[in-house]
């Protein structure tokens, strides 16, 4: 009988561990992203990094808006290219994001957008005393549609890795551009902070073109 359970812990132990390697997100000793989702053509003289957090109302109207405008006609066009990166503002920001880090590479756009533009249903703040609590198991449903069981999830939330990226994440975009607020922009290096509109986005990138 202990050999049966032996087998079946390790059994349980594998799966789990090979449902999160397929996904490839591997991080270095410094907690870096080694292979980092970019857009776009990678050698385009334009760079763009956003630091969003998934529970800010403007990240999710820029991600609806502006960044539709942005991948159409500059993105998809190879004049820039572009990553995501995360910046979490709360408890509840920093489980969206293990969910993100959880989820396969292939669903990573897909899974971001979706957790935006579907914030009322999983930011749980009917109980005051119990929104982390209420907000993970809602979080739960959302990746259930991503191919994410909540054996994984749970899997992914105590994954230090994971934890520590996202973290570090926040810590450096602090320390190098100085990001205080979501969603902020860095533009080959310069910091644009605030939502930006279609408009502005064409504005800032003309002088970067010509």
């Amino acid at each position: 009988m202990k050999t049966l359970l032996k087998i079946l812990i390790f059994i349980s132990i594998s799966l789990s561990t090979n449902a999160f390697a397929n996904n490839e997100w591997n991080f270095d000793s410094e907690n870096n992203l080694k292979d980092p989702v970019i857009l776009g053509n990678i050698d385009a003289k334009i760079s763009i990094i956003e630091y969003s957090s998934l529970t800010c109302s403007h990240c999710a109207d820029f991600s609806k808006n502006g960044y539709k405008h942005l991948k159409e006609k500059y993105i998809d066009t190879g004049l820039v290219n572009f990553e995501l990166r995360p910046f979490p503002l709360n408890a509840v920001d920093l489980n969206a994001y293990k969910l993100l880090y959880c989820a396969a590479r292939k669903d990573f756009h897909k899974l971001n957008k979706t957790l935006l533009s579907t914030q009322s249903k999983w930011i749980v703040t009917n109980d005051q005393e119990k929104v982390l609590e209420n907000s993970t198991e809602a979080l739960t449903k959302q990746a259930g549609l991503f191919g994410v069981t909540s054996d994984d999830f749970d899997s992914c939330l105590n994954n230090e890795k994971i934890t520590n990226f996202i973290l570090k994440s926040r810590i450096d975009a602090v320390k190098e551009y100085e990001v205080n607020s979501t969603p902020s922009f860095i533009i080959n290096g310069e910091l644009y902070a605030g939502n930006l509109s279609s408009d502005k986005i064409d504005e800032i990138l003309e002088s970067y073109i010509n």
